[in-house]
């Protein structure tokens, strides 16, 4: 289940920006496919957040209560690539790149454990994978003792 559709996208910027942001050629014709982009890259960056913590994509039929709090997040991460994307645009507005400062920093309080998901129960961890080297070595064939005056 994903965190946002493209119409969540289309309803928070509103038809003639979504257009703009959306529309590669001429910046007048929503393009579907570029928001569809977007919303898929939005939801890679959030997962790739989550994912440090969580197993991802969070389950969002198992914690329902989750679904508003990462639609949220991910729609201020949406609406940044947008504009950032966007070859109609000189520079991203102050207010995009705050929420995009503030949805960054969320994330990485959720990462560090300062920030909790509303969850009612925690969701999924991360299976652990310890792909840490293993090292060991054999017996010493020579010591100093053996190698005293060399």
């Amino acid at each position: 289940m994903p965190y946002i559709t493209t119409s969540d996208l289309s309803a928070r910027l509103g038809t003639t920006l979504y257009a703009r942001l959306t529309d590669r050629v001429d910046g007048e014709s929503a393009s579907s496919t570029v928001a569809q982009q977007i919303v898929d890259e939005a939801e890679a960056e959030a997962d790739s957040y989550l994912a440090a913590r969580y197993a991802t994509p969070v389950n969002l039929s198992t914690h329902p209560e989750l679904a508003d709090v990462l639609a949220q997040r991910v729609l201020d991460l949406a609406e940044y690539i947008a504009w950032r994307g966007s070859p109609f645009v000189s520079d991203i507005p102050g207010r995009v790149r705050t929420l995009y400062s503030e949805v960054r920093k969320w994330f990485a309080g959720v990462v560090a454990g300062t920030t909790a998901l509303p969850a009612s129960s925690p969701p999924a961890s991360r299976v652990a994978a310890d792909n840490s080297p293993r090292y060991t070595a054999e017996d010493r064939k020579f010591t100093a003792d053996e190698l005293d005056g060399l």
